[in-house]
C-alpha cells in the first residue's frame, strides 16, 4: 500500500495501532522500573527468634493432662492451622506496605467493603510472636500487622487504633479505640520485644511508650458504652514497664463488675465473659501465685455451665462474637480444672472446627486455645517477667 494512496480513515487505523504499540512498549518499561526498584529496595533480613516455635511452656510439667508424645503431635497440628490461618484471614494492605486481618464484609450500596477489627489485629501481632520460627518472616509481617493499626488512629487518641477500620477505603473513619484490644497490642510489643529485639521498621520502645500512657490517658476517661474486659495478668505486665496505680485500681474495678455476671449467667459467655474467662485462664496457666486461686472458685463455676452441653460450636453467641470464640477462650482455664473434667474432648473439637470466613476474631481465640493446649504458650522469660523495654 502506497503512502500517497492512504485514505483518511486508514491514517487514522495506522496512527491507533502506533499508539497502542507505543503504549505496550511504555507499560513494559514501567512495569520493568518497577521491578528493578523493588529489587534494589532493601529487602526484611531473616530474623533471629529467642524463642522459635515450638516453646514447651513451664505449665505442662505440673498439670497431669500433658504428655510428651501428646504435646509433639499437637504442636504439628497447630503448626499447620497456624499456616492455614494465615492464608485465610492475612490480606495485604492497599499500599502494599500493610497487612490486616480480614473481618466482616458489610454491602454499601453497590459494593461489599472489607472491615477489620484492632482486637483481631492485636491478637494477629501476638500470634505471631509465638509461632515465630528461626529465620523466617513473622517479624516482618509483625510490622506490616503494626503498620495498619498505625495507619488507622483514633479520633481521640491518636496513639491509639480505631476498633473498627475499613482497609479497601482510602481513607477510613476515625473511630473509638477498643481498650481491650489496645491492652493485647501492648502484650504483642512485649513478646515482641522478647522474641527479636527490636524491629526494622519502628522504634519499638517509643511505640510502647506512646501508647501506654495513651491507654493510662483512655481509661481516666472511660467510655460508657465500653465494657471492661478482666484482665490481670496482661495489664501487670505492661504495669512492669509503665508503672502506674491506675493499672491495679482498673483490675479490681473490671472484677467487681464481672463478679455478679460469673454467678448469674449459663451457657456459653458472651464477649465480655469470654474474654474475661480466657484472661483468668491464661493467669492460672502462666502465673498461678498472683491472685488466681482468690478467683479460680467462681470462673470455675462460670465455666461448667458454660461447657456442660456438647451444642455445635457454630453460629454466633451475641453479634460479632461466635460460639467458636466463646468455647475458644474457655480452653485454657479448662486445663487448670482441678478435676481434669472436659478435657479430653477440647482437642477435637477445636481441630475439627470450621472458622466462618468472616470470623478472623474467633479464628484467632482458636489459635490461642490451641497453643494453651499444645503447651507452647508464653510471655517472657519464666513466662512472666519481659526484659524492661523503656528506660527509666
Amino acid at each position: 500500500m502506497h503512502f500517497q494512496s492512504l485514505t483518511p480513515q486508514d491514517a487514522t487505523g495506522l496512527l491507533s495501532l502506533i499508539g497502542l504499540v507505543v503504549l505496550f512498549i511504555g507499560l513494559l518499561f514501567l512495569i520493568r522500573r518497577t521491578q528493578l526498584k523493588r529489587l534494589k529496595e532493601p529487602q526484611a533480613s531473616p530474623s533471629s527468634a529467642a524463642k522459635p516455635f515450638p516453646q514447651t511452656s513451664s505449665y505442662t510439667q505440673r498439670l497431669p493432662s500433658f504428655t510428651s508424645v501428646e504435646i509433639s503431635q499437637r504442636q504439628a497440628t497447630l503448626s499447620q492451622a497456624f499456616l492455614e490461618w494465615q492464608s485465610g484471614y492475612l490480606l495485604r494492605g492497599m499500599d502494599g506496605t500493610t497487612e490486616f486481618l480480614r473481618g466482616e464484609t458489610h454491602k454499601r450500596g453497590l459494593r461489599y467493603q472489607l472491615t477489620s477489627t484492632s482486637l483481631a489485629q492485636g491478637l494477629a501481632l501476638f500470634i505471631q510472636t509465638q509461632m515465630a520460627q528461626e529465620g523466617d518472616d513473622s517479624r516482618g509481617r509483625f510490622e506490616s500487622l503494626l503498620a495498619h493499626l498505625l495507619a488507622h488512629p483514633t479520633h481521640n487518641y491518636p496513639a491509639l487504633s480505631s476498633w473498627l477500620s475499613m482497609p479497601d477505603l482510602p481513607s477510613s473513619p476515625r473511630l473509638e479505640p477498643d481498650l481491650h484490644a489496645e491492652v493485647w497490642i501492648l502484650t504483642a510489643l512485649l513478646t515482641a520485644r522478647q522474641q527479636w529485639g527490636s524491629l526494622q521498621r519502628f522504634d519499638l520502645d517509643q511505640v510502647f511508650k506512646e501508647r501506654s500512657q495513651a491507654l493510662l490517658d483512655a481509661l481516666k476517661s472511660p467510655s460508657e458504652d465500653q465494657a471492661g474486659i478482666f484482665s490481670p495478668l496482661l495489664l501487670r505486665l505492661i504495669a512492669q514497664q509503665m508503672p502506674d496505680p491506675l493499672w491495679q485500681t482498673q483490675t479490681e474495678a473490671d472484677w467487681q463488675a464481672l463478679k455478679p455476671l460469673l454467678q448469674e449467667e449459663k451457657g456459653l459467655p458472651g464477649r465480655q465473659q469470654a474474654l474475661s474467662l480466657l484472661q483468668i485462664g491464661l493467669e492460672g496457666l502462666l502465673c498461678p501465685d498472683n491472685g488466681f486461686a482468690e478467683r479460680s472458685d467462681l470462673a470455675f463455676s462460670r465455666l461448667k455451665r458454660a461447657l456442660n452441653t456438647q451444642d455445635p460450636i457454630e453460629g454466633e453467641v451475641e453479634e460479632g462474637f461466635s460460639r467458636l470464640a466463646s468455647f475458644s477462650c474457655c480452653v485454657p482455664l479448662a486445663l487448670l480444672h482441678k478435676n481434669g473434667r472436659n478435657l479430653d474432648p477440647l482437642w477435637p473439637r477445636l481441630t475439627q472446627a470450621q472458622p466462618a470466613k468472616q470470623d478472623a476474631l474467633g479464628a484467632s481465640l482458636r489459635l490461642i486455645a490451641m497453643m494453651s493446649l499444645a503447651g507452647t504458650l508464653w510471655l517472657g522469660k519464666n513466662e512472666v517477667e519481659p526484659t524492661s523495654i523503656i528506660s527509666q
